[in-house]
């Protein structure tokens, strides 16, 4: 069943020029659907129109029944709606447990479920409780990415949006962050990821989306894909 969807979306920074023209993905209940393409192809224009952070020219988000189109991106939580972005979000300062205390900042006032949650998300991630009191910028580069998931489970989202969460990090570190997002599938919970990692994103991904130059190229299932990603990696590279 198709959870989320984006359709025909048109967007950009400034007026003149478009970055997604008319750019199309449905996201499948429990399932990870991945969106690939090279640099430059409009996938982090996509999450950030689909999260609110960027209101499209033309076109619509829906989520179940919802119209999500314009909306701003600090409701998105209350709808079950978990954004990770690209850039590093941990608080280095704080401690772990303090960095996951602030994933509950929408119900910060009801302690009794604050505790409950925290517990809940402690049994996801018994590593996370294991370095609870250490600072957060202490954690390896693959530890912090799992610590912002782990802070994004305080809210029991319905859906993870993932925008490039290995990016700079070292295979075997990555390789923790990709056994978290299946692990978190395995549990039921819809992914969509946007990944510079094509072989890992359509490993891990059972429906994939190619962008190129901002607009839909080809999607399909996993076995579609493992076939031809070499061809495809070689393409991109000569664009």
């Amino acid at each position: 069943m198709t959870v989320l969807s984006a359709h025909n979306i048109v967007a950009g920074y400034v007026d003149e020029i478009d970055i997604l023209q008319n750019v199309s993905v449905d996201v499948q209940e429990q399932q990870i659907t991945s969106v690939i393409g090279p640099n430059g192809s409009g996938k982090s224009t996509l999450m950030r129109v689909i999260c609110g952070f960027l209101t499209p020219k033309s076109g619509q988000v829906l989520w179940d029944d919802t119209d999500l189109t314009g909306r701003q991106s600090h409701t998105m939580a209350g709808l079950g709606i978990c954004y990770l972005p690209q850039e590093r979000t941990v608080y280095p300062h704080l401690t772990v447990e303090q960095n996951i205390y602030l994933g509950g900042w929408t119900f910060r006032r009801d302690k009794a479920r604050i505790r409950h949650e925290l517990s809940r998300v402690y049994d996801l991630f018994p590593m996370m409780q294991e370095r609870r009191k250490s600072k957060a910028g202490n954690l390896s580069g693959g530890m912090q990415k799992i610590l912002e998931v782990a802070r994004g489970m305080m809210i029991r989202p319905e859906i993870l949006i993932c925008d490039e969460p290995t990016v700079g990090l070292a295979p075997i570190i990555a390789k923790e962050v990709y056994d978290t997002i299946e692990r978190l599938k395995a549990d039921g919970l819809t992914i969509l990821l946007v990944d510079q990692n094509v072989r890992e994103a359509i490993r891990i991904g059972d429906q994939i989306y190619v962008l190129e130059v901002g607009q839909n190229k080809v999607n399909g299932t996993r076995a579609e894909f493992e076939a031809n990603q070499h061809d495809m990696i070689k393409d991109w590279l000569q664009i």
